[in-house]
């Protein structure tokens, strides 16, 4: 398996030994690294140029309203009390693991399951009035077993995040306005970038799979950091936002409304 194989290290990383994974898991572990270094290397001189010149107020597309370590710590009473009515959800890395989910996903007659812990906060949301969809840039097939499973009321499959088209397309369907949506999602350049283009209140959540550790174990291991890395970096050195924390263990989250506690 050449790259994602390198003994203990990545060993370390994943938690689990590489060998020992079913040969689906390691075929589509394989096609991650090879995706996320075609696009990581993929106008990458562009890229560091474009994100040098952007201001201050141009570095915010990359800013969630609320960043938490998981879906289930987030505040969704702050989100009803500023208005929100529909909440739409990334699912792979952000509900449960892609890695797991494309492999069931592939094999015929086999459903894409969801943990006991997703289907009870979806049911709490939409007891709470929410309406709860899928908006994803998964296949269908995976979408459709997501959404069934975790009783959504709707999904929008293969949805290009960061494009805006499927946002509105959310909201088009549900007859809401932006400041009414929020969206959840472990992306900065896909679900953050995206969601704050279209206006939507924006929530991250620092999830890692399988999959997305396995593609960054092959950037380091290639000697290059992720784009997502150059723009932490950039925010970072700009004292706009920072992914982890710096005084307490903690203290770089923030609900709706909030700053992180290293700013207060």
């Amino acid at each position: 398996m050449g790259i994602i194989k390198k003994g203990e290290d990545l060993a370390k990383i994943l938690g689990v030994d590489v060998d020992k994974l079913p040969g689906e898991v390691q075929e589509f572990l394989l096609g991650q690294v090879t995706k996320k270094l075609d696009d990581e290397k993929s106008d990458r001189a562009a890229f560091k140029a474009e994100l040098e010149g952007y201001s201050d107020e141009d570095l915010l597309v990359f800013v969630p309203d609320v960043y938490q370590k998981s879906i289930y710590k987030i505040d969704y009473g702050k989100l009803k009390e500023n208005g929100i009515k529909l909440i739409s959800f990334d699912i792979d890395d952000t509900i449960t693991d892609s890695a797991w989910n494309k492999v069931r996903g592939s094999i015929p007659s086999v459903k894409v399951t969801m943990p006991d812990d997703a289907k009870e906060l979806f049911r709490n949301l939409k007891s709470m009035g929410f309406t709860v969809t899928l908006l994803t840039n998964t296949k269908a097939s995976i979408a459709k077993d997501v959404c069934e499973e975790l009783q959504a009321d709707g999904y929008i499959a293969r949805a290009s995040k960061p494009e805006t088209r499927n946002f509105e397309k959310m909201m088009e369907l549900y007859q809401v306005e932006p400041s009414q949506m929020a969206h959840i999602g472990n992306s900065m350049r896909d679900d953050v970038v995206g969601g704050n283009r279209a206006g939507v209140t924006t929530c991250l959540i620092r999830r890692a799979g399988v999959s997305l550790k396995v593609a960054k174990f092959a950037m380091k291991t290639a000697g290059l950091r992720t784009k997502g890395h150059l723009i932490r970096e950039r925010l970072l050195g700009r004292g706009i936002w920072r992914k982890h924390h710096k005084s307490v263990k903690g203290d770089q989250y923030y609900q709706l409304g909030e700053k992180p506690l290293y700013q207060r």
